[in-house]
């Protein structure tokens, strides 16, 4: 299926957001892959739009008039222990995330466990942190 069968108009962003306020997204799109997050990008250089990433949406107020041009939304959710390392997906939910290095006796993560509906990807983009530590301390 190519990206532009994928791409949705007009999707209410305040659903994906923590503080549920917010207009919709001119397009918008969830990609898995690299590939198709490559594909929306070029797709949005193509048309000349402008493009916005989407994590949790636990850190964001997203203006009522919404956003005009591509929001792109990471739902690569797998996250496996690579002992002693984690590979997560950006769209890995932090919560998920911690309980995994917890099981596995790992520390660093726990900070962030009262961060509702935050994912690596936006963790890492915005730098989250609490109590003295953030994401750049364990990447």
């Amino acid at each position: 299926m190519s990206i532009e069968l994928k791409i949705k108009k007009n999707i209410p962003l305040s659903t994906l957001t923590t503080f549920k306020i917010g207009g919709p997204a001119k397009f918008f799109i969830e990609v898995a892959t690299k590939e198709d997050l490559t594909e929306a990008v070029e797709w949005a250089k193509k048309e000349k739009e402008p493009i916005y990433y989407l994590g949790g949406g636990s850190n964001l107020l997203i203006a009522d008039e919404g956003l005009p041009g591509l929001v792109i939304k990471f739902a690569n959710r797998e996250a496996n222990n690579l002992s002693p390392r984690f590979h997560c997906g950006a769209g890995a939910s932090l919560a998920y995330v911690i309980s995994l290095t917890r099981a596995a006796g790992l520390s660093g993560l726990e900070w962030g466990f009262g961060i509702p509906q935050a994912t690596i990807g936006g963790c890492i983009r915005g730098n989250a942190g609490g109590f003295g530590m953030n994401t750049g301390d364990i990447i």
